[in-house]
C-alpha cells in the first residue's frame, strides 16, 4: 500500500532542495551525536523494536510488539530483517496464519527447547488472533538447534513429515556454507507455499499424505540439531575458475546442468558453472531440495532460447509459478556457463506463484523484456561495480589472493575494503560481506566506501531499504558533491513512499550532473505516484505535468537510455490516466 503523504503547498526548485537538505543535514548531524554517546551501533537498527538485545531482553512473559514477526536476540538475521518481516506480514495477511521467528544467543538456563517452544507459543499468544493458527521458527545459536512448533489447527497441513523435510533438507545446505539466515528464509518460503493449500481449503487427507510422500518420515516434534550437519567442504576453497570447457550452446548448457542436477552427469566432460557460482554454491551438483523437486518440471517444459551474443535466458514464457522462472547463460572465454550471480540479482521470486525481472541497467534485461518487472535494485550503480562474467575467473582469482592476504594481515585495509567490494558486486553471503564491512567501519570510519557498499549490499542482496538509506546518507555528507550518493537516496526514499524526500534529492543530484537519466526517470514516477495520491485536481494536474516534464528531459537527453525512457513512458501511461 502506497504510503499517505501531506502536501502543504509547492516548493519548487532550489527552495525545495534547501529544505530537504536542511533535514539531511539534521539527521546526519544527529547521528553523529550518538554515536559520540554510544547510543547506536556500527550496524544501526531501523526500528527501535529492533535494538541488539541480549538474552536476558528476552522474557516469555508476554510479546515484546504485537505488531512484528521477527524477535532476533541473537543478532543473526540483521540483513535479512526487513525482508523477512515483510514476508511474514504477508503471511498474516493474505493467508491469516501468523508465523514468527525467534532467535536467541542460548537456551536460558534450565530450559528445554522443547518446553520453550511450546511455552512462547502459548504466552506469547502466537496464531492467537487469527483462529489459533500459528507458526513459531526457533534458532537457538549455541546449541545450533532449531525448533519448528505449528498449532493444533495448523497439523493437518503442516504435518511432522513436512515440518521434519523443510529443517532437514532446506536448512542444512544453507548451514553448511554458514548462512542460516538464508536458511531460514527459505524455509518460510516452504511455509507459504502450505499456507496457500490451508487458506484455499480444498484438500483432504490424501492430498495432504500425496504431498508428503518422498518428505522426510513423522517422528515426535521438528527438533535439529543443525551441529551434526557440519562436514568439510573443499569444494567450497575459493579457487580460480579452471580453463575447463563450457558447453557450445546455452541449450547445451542447460540439460548438462538439468542432468548434473539429477545426479546422472558423472559422464559429462563440459563444465557449465562460472567460478562465481561455485563459490556461491559450494558443490553445484548438489543442488537444495526446492531444485530437485522441480527437475520433471524443467525436463519437460517447454521452452525458447532467448540469445544474444554474450548472455542467454532459458525462458518457459511469461507464465505463473515460481518453477517457470528463466535461468541465465552467459559466455564465457571457454564456453556457456550458469549466471548465478545475476540470477540471484535479477529473478526475483514474490508471492507465490509470483516472479518479476529486475529493471536497471544490468545484462539480460533486454532479453526479458515480456516478463514482469521490478524496480526493487534498479540502482545507479557506475560501471565498475557491475558484475561480468568475461570477467569471472580474474574476480575468483582476484578473491582468493585477497582471502590469502587478509589471513597474513587481518587489518590491512586496502586489503579487507578491496575483499568487501568484489564480494558486494558478486553477491556473496553475508558471513563474507558483514565482518569485512564492521571492521572497516570500526578502522575507517571516515570513508565514505565503506558506507557505499553496504548500502549497495543491504538493497541488491536483501532489499533493505531502511538500513540502506541510514549508510547512503553517511555517504552522502562525506561526498556531498557526488552525484550517485543523491541518485541512491533519491532510489532509497522512493521505494520507502517518501516521494517529496526522493524528489529533493534527485533535484540535487541533476544539479550536480544535469545529464542525469536515471534521476529524471525517477523523478518522473515520484511525480506520477503524488499525482495519484492528490487529493485535489489542481494538485493532480501540477503532478501530471511535472511526471511529463521529466519523462521528456529523460528523453531528450544527450546520452539516451532507450530502454529505460521506454519502459517508463509505458508505466506513466499506466499512472497518468
Amino acid at each position: 500500500m502506497l504510503k499517505e503523504l501531506l502536501y502543504n503547498g509547492p516548493v519548487e526548485g532550489s527552495e525545495r532542495v534547501r529544505a530537504h537538505w536542511a533535514k539531511v543535514v539534521a539527521l546526519v548531524v544527529a547521528g553523529a551525536m550518538l554515536m559520540v554517546l554510544g547510543w547506536v551501533t556500527l550496524w544501526p537498527r531501523v526500528d527501535d523494536a529492533l535494538e541488539p538485545s541480549s538474552l536476558r531482553a528476552f522474557s516469555l512473559d508476554s510479546r515484546p510488539q504485537a505488531d512484528r514477526y521477527l524477535f532476533d536476540y541473537a543478532e543473526s538475521l540483521e540483513h535479512y530483517e526487513e525482508g523477512a518481516h515483510r514476508f511474514l506480514r504477508r503471511m498474516s495477511e493474505r493467508f491469516h496464519i501468523e508465523a514468527v521467528i525467534v532467535t536467541l544467543p542460548t537456551l536460558p538456563a534450565g530450559t528445554y527447547l522443547e518446553e520453550l517452544a511450546v511455552d512462547l507459543v502459548n504466552r506469547w499468544r502466537i496464531g492467537g488472533k487469527l483462529e489459533r493458527r500459528g507458526l513459531l521458527l526457533l534458532l537457538v545459536e549455541q546449541e545450533r538447534q532449531v525448533k519448528l512448533e505449528v498449532t493444533y489447527e495448523l497439523e493437518d497441513v503442516f504435518t511432522d513429515a513436512f515440518t521434519r523435510y523443510v529443517e532437514d533438507l532446506q536448512l542444512r545446505p544453507y548451514y553448511l556454507a554458514d548462512d542460516i539466515g538464508t536458511g531460514l528464509v527459505a524455509v518460510m518460503e516452504e511455509l507459504e507455499q502450505r499456507a496457500q493449500i490451508k487458506h484455499q481449503g480444498q484438500y483432504t487427507p490424501s492430498v495432504i499424505t500425496e504431498l508428503d510422500e518422498g518428505l522426510l518420515s513423522g517422528g515426535a516434534g521438528a527438533r535439529r540439531s543443525l551441529e551434526s550437519y557440519r562436514k568439510d567442504r573443499n569444494s567450497a576453497a575459493v579457487t580460480a575458475d579452471l580453463p575447463s570447457k563450457g558447453a557450445r550452446s546455452p541449450k547445451e548448457a542447460w540439460n548438462a546442468m538439468l542432468t548434473k542436477w539429477a545426479g546422472e552427469g558423472a559422464d559429462i566432460d563440459v563444465d557449465v558453472y562460472t567460478g562465481m557460482t561455485r563459490l556461491a554454491m559450494g558443490d553445484p551438483d548438489e543442488p537444495d531440495p526446492r531444485t530437485r523437486r522441480s527437475l520433471s518440471h524443467w525436463r519437460n517444459a517447454n521452452y525458447q532460447v532467448l540469445q544474444n551474443d554474450q548472455h542467454a535466458v532459458i525462458w518457459f514464457g511469461n507464465i505463473e509459478g515460481w518453477e517457470n522462472a528463466p535461468f541465465l547463460f552467459c559466455r564465457t572465454p571457454t564456453g556457456w556457463k550458469f549466471d548465478l550471480v545475476h540470477q540471484r540479482r535479477l529473478v526475483v521470486m514474490g508471492e507465490n506463484p509470483n516472479w518479476m525481472i529486475e529493471q536497471g541497467d544490468y545484462p539480460y534485461v533486454g532479453l526479458l523484456a515480456d516478463a514482469a518487472h521490478s524496480t526493487g535494485k534498479d540502482l545507479p550503480l557506475p560501471a565498475e561495480d557491475h558484475y561480468s562474467c568475461r570477467h569471472d575467473a580474474e574476480l575468483v582469482r582476484r578473491i582468493g589472493e585477497l582471502e590469502k592476504a587478509r589471513e597474513d594481515s587481518p587489518d590491512d585495509i586496502g586489503v579487507l575494503m578491496a575483499l568487501a567490494r568484489l564480494n558486494v558486486i558478486t553477491g556473496r553471503r553475508p558471513a563474507h560481506v558483514k565482518p569485512l564491512l564492521v571492521r572497516l567501519k570500526e578502522l575507517v570510519p571516515d570513508d565514505p566506501e565503506v558506507y557505499k557498499y553496504a548500502a549497495i549490499y543491504g538493497v541488491n542482496s536483501f532489499l533493505q531499504y531502511k538500513t540502506a538509506l541510514v549508510d547512503m546518507l553517511a555517504y552522502a555528507a562525506l561526498r556531498p558533491d557526488d552525484a550517485f550518493g543523491h541518485n541512491f537516496i533519491g532510489f532509497l526514499h522512493h521505494r520507502l513512499g517518501d516521494y517529496e524526500a526522493s524528489i529533493g534529492s534527485l533535484e540535487r543530484a541533476v544539479e550536480l550532473e544535469p545529464d542525469n537519466v536515471y534521476a529524471y526517470s525517477l523523478l518522473a514516477r515520484d511525480y506520477a505516484l503524488l499525482h495519484q495520491n492528490a487529493k485535489s485536481d489542481s494538485s493532480r494536474r501540477r503532478y501530471r505535468e511535472q511526471s511529463l516534464a521529466m519523462l521528456r528531459k529523460a528523453a531528450g537527453s544527450p546520452t539516451p537510455d532507450a530502454t529505460r525512457v521506454a519502459r517508463l513512458r509505458a508505466w506513466l501511461d499506466h499512472r497518468l490516466r
